[in-house]
Formats: structure tokens, sequence, C-alpha cells
């Protein structure tokens, strides 16, 4: 195992654990200020921020009405939040936000034909000290930085993401909130379509057969598109995305994306407290498989990959690897695979959209990462064992019809290699990481393991290849006395 931190980690958990502190009393004494304020005096309301138990209704209308979202004579008549603080996830709070609204020049006698409907997702970051703390030193605040930016806002094609009404996100803070369309409830208007099965938004991991949990029995499957062909979408989406900023050195002017830091040689503590974890993390996963009291099993191949990747990680070797120039990097979704991409079919069933959400890690990175992040993440092993290669051609063509790249020097075979190398890379840590996560069900590792496997041993048929630990989630130990 690597050394896990250098020698000012203490020194620096402790100065991130001041600013948390600070953080959690600024964020106390904004609450208590606002709520006197606007409540007893101004009574305009304020945008929600974490902690905030409800939504101000003028705050909201104001906000919608700016974006175009509801008309200027609009009434918001109800707010209805369903898990309004609750934790659905690992990290933020999300709640679905369900609105009704009426229009002054109605003149119906029946009011519920008056009325329209706005359906909203609301994502938070926790509030408390502990949570800021791990923000603060994870950069959540950068989805929210994200949606605010120049490169969402350019991003092509412009049905890629979510409509987002309103961003809010502070590292400094160590919070963030993203008030934004909920796709899954977009209903076509044009045609009158309504709860057709063939026009409603689907989860893309429906598609590809949701490997670990099944497809609902209400989802009518003979609607969905073949995954031969879901895969070489989501491979020539990638494309489009990766071709807008291949080789883009300003990205390493944006600080608050994820890995520049890296790029710039900085913020090694971060990675190294993250590497640390994942080492024991993997450990424990051994040691408890290994004791048959979770049954799981893990080939001797596929430990020795793990043991030996951790056994060489070190930031030196990351540097290399990050300063190498005959590796491209590009600007990456950082999370890329099905269960964070919906395919919207609501303006047509045929040439459905694929909306992608969740950019909380968006980040530079090794572009094909990405591509076998989620082939590893989604796709049964029989289909990207046939199917792989081909949509990985498509993916290359389309960089090259872009003109991202020159097929002399990033030849489809050197794409192909960097797609069966960075695939494993992008989840080997993660997978340590939830071999001993609580609650995590055996035969969902036991799926990621097969699953990793099979990919690896794509990868010997070009001769082999050895794997490092690079990209990580940054997290710190829970206590100082871990370091």
């Amino acid at each position: 195992m690597p050394a896990h931190s250098t020698i000012t980690s203490p020194a620096t958990y402790r100065y991130y654990s001041l600013q948390a502190a600070i953080a959690q009393a600024y964020a106390t004494c904004r609450r208590h200020l606002l709520s006197v304020l606007f409540a007893s005096i101004l009574g305009l309301g304020h945008a929600p921020y974490p902690g905030d138990t409800e939504i101000s209704v003028p705050w909201l209308t104001k906000t919608l009405k700016a974006s175009g979202t509801i008309p200027a004579d609009a009434t918001i008549t109800s707010i209805e939040c369903t898990g309004l603080d609750g934790n659905r996830g690992l990290v933020g709070v999300m709640t679905r936000v369900h609105i009704v609204y009426v229009q002054a020049e109605s003149t119906s006698k029946n009011s519920a034909q008056d009325s329209h409907h706005l359906h909203l997702i609301l994502k938070k970051s926790k509030d408390g000290r502990l949570p800021r703390l791990g923000n603060i030193i994870s950069g959540q605040a950068r989805e929210a930085i994200f949606y605010s930016s120049n490169l969402a806002k350019e991003l092509m094609p412009k049905t890629l993401l979510s409509q987002v009404h309103y961003a809010q996100g502070s590292t400094l803070l160590g919070e963030y909130v993203i008030l934004m369309d909920d796709i899954k409830q977009r209903r076509d208007k044009g045609d009158n379509a309504g709860d057709d099965a063939s026009r409603l938004p689907i989860d893309v991991n429906f598609v590809f057969g949701n490997q670990i949990w099944g497809v609902p029995p209400t989802i009518d499957r003979s609607t969905l598109p073949s995954t031969d062909k879901m895969l070489e979408q989501l491979f020539i989406t990638a494309a489009e995305i990766h071709a807008q900023h291949w080789n883009d050195s300003r990205l390493m002017q944006l600080g608050w994306l994820k890995t520049a830091a890296w790029y710039q040689g900085r913020n090694r503590t971060r990675w190294e407290w993250s590497v640390f974890a994942g080492a024991n993390a993997w450990a424990l996963g051994k040691a408890n498989a290994a004791s048959g009291e979770y049954p799981v099993k893990y080939s001797d191949k596929f430990i020795k990959i793990m043991d030996d990747a951790f056994s060489r990680a070190s930031w030196e070797r990351l540097q290399a690897r990050l300063q190498d120039r005959t590796i491209p990097f590009t600007l990456s979704h950082g999370d890329y695979h099905a269960a964070n991409m919906i395919l919207d079919r609501s303006r047509s069933s045929t040439t459905p959209d694929l909306v992608i959400y969740d950019w909380s890690e968006v980040c530079i990175w090794e572009p094909t990462t990405d591509l076998g992040q989620t082939v590893i993440s989604d796709v049964a092993i029989p289909v990207f064992q046939a199917q792989a290669r081909t949509a990985l051609q498509k993916y290359w063509e389309r960089l090259v019809e872009l003109g991202a790249v020159n097929p002399s020097e990033y030849s489809l075979e050197t794409c192909w290699k960097s797609f069966l190398r960075s695939g494993v890379e992008k989840w080997l840590w993660v997978f340590a990481i939830l071999c001993s996560y609580p609650g995590m069900p055996a035969p969902g590792i036991q799926y990621f393991h097969d699953q990793m496997l099979a990919f690896i041993e794509l990868g010997e048929k070009e001769g082999g290849i050895a794997y490092d630990i690079t990209t990580v989630i940054c997290f710190a130990p829970k206590t100082s006395s871990q370091l």
C-alpha cells in the first residue's frame, strides 16, 4: 500500500475542518437573518439554502417567470415537495417539486382545466459541519458551478442537459443548490401523445436491462431501442461532448473542475487520502469475502490486478500519466453511465434525445474513460463483447468527422487500447470502495466483479495491460487520527 498522505496531511485536515466549522456558523446566522428579514420586512422570499425546509413561493414565481418557464401573468397556487430534506443518494438531498399555477386571463368555470402543472427537481447539499467538510474536500459544489458556466451553456447538442432554473454553488462554503426540470415527467404537448408508452421518458439503464435490479414490470420493453443502437448513441454522444474541448488547455484554468489541480501538480493530499481509503476498503472487502461473511467470489486474477494497482499507486505515477502529452484530455462527464441518463422520447419516439444529468464529477480526463465506465457499469457481457469495438469505432469516426482528432496522430487502434485500459482504471477505486460499503448487496458486487473481469479479458486479447489507480472521488479520513 502506498504512503497515504503527505507530511502536511494533519495540518491540511485541520484547515479544512476549521473552514467547514466557519462555513456552518455563517450558514446558521444566514438562516436566522433571512427568516427575520424576508418574513417581517420584505416578504419577497429568497432562494433555498441547504437546511431550508420549504421553498419560497415569491422567489420561485420570480425565478420561473424570469426564465420564461411560466407566463408573466401566472400565479402559483400550490407547491408539493416529495422527500424534502430526505436523503436520496450518497451525498446530497434530492426533492421532487410539483407546482400548480394558473393564468390571470383564465375564464373557465372548471378550475382543474385552468390549472397548469410543472415538475422540477431540487438538489441541495446537506446542512451541517461534517457534510460541509465532505463537500469542501470533494468539491461537490462543482455541479452547480458547471450549470452556471459557459461550458454548460455552450455544450452541444442543446438537448443534452435538463433546463436549469437556478444553480448556486460555493466551494468555500461547501454547499450547492440546483433547481432543474424533472425530465421523467415530460409529456409531449404537440400531438396529445399523453401517456403513450412509446413517448414517455425512460431511464437508459432500463434499455440495458438494469443488470442488478432488473426492469420494473410497468416498463414496456417492446418500446425501447435495441441495446446495440443505444450503446452506439451513447458513444456518439460522448464523441460530440469530447470533441468540443479535445486537448483544450483553457480547461486547466477552471479551478473548480475536478482534476484541474492534479494536472497542475496540486491537491496531492486529497488524492492520497482517497487512495488510502480505497486500499483500506479493498482490504476489508477481501477479508469479508475470504471469511465467508460476504458471499462474493473473487477470481485470483482479479485480486492480483487490484492488489498490484494499489501497491504501486503513487502521486508520482499519476503525475507521469497526466503530463504525458501523447494521452489526450478533454471535458469529461466523470460519471458517465446509464443510471445518469434519460432517453427523452417526448418529442419523438424514433429519434429520442439523450439527456445526461448528475455532473457532480465533471472533470478534465482521458476521453475514453467515460465510455469504459458505462460499458462496465451497465452493458451485459455478451453484448459488450460483441458490440464494444463497433461502438468504439463509431465514437472515433465521429471525433474525426468533427475535426477533433487527426487519424494519423490518434488512430482507431490507439483509441481502442485507451478504452480498454481507462475503463478498468475508472472502476478500480470505485470497486474497492463498493466492496465493503455498508448495505451494498453481495450480488451487486459479484456483478461488478464479473463485468470488470470480462472487460479485462478483452484487454488480454491485446497482449495484456498494466492498470493504475488514477481517478478517484476525493474525500478525507473520518478523523484526523486516521492520518
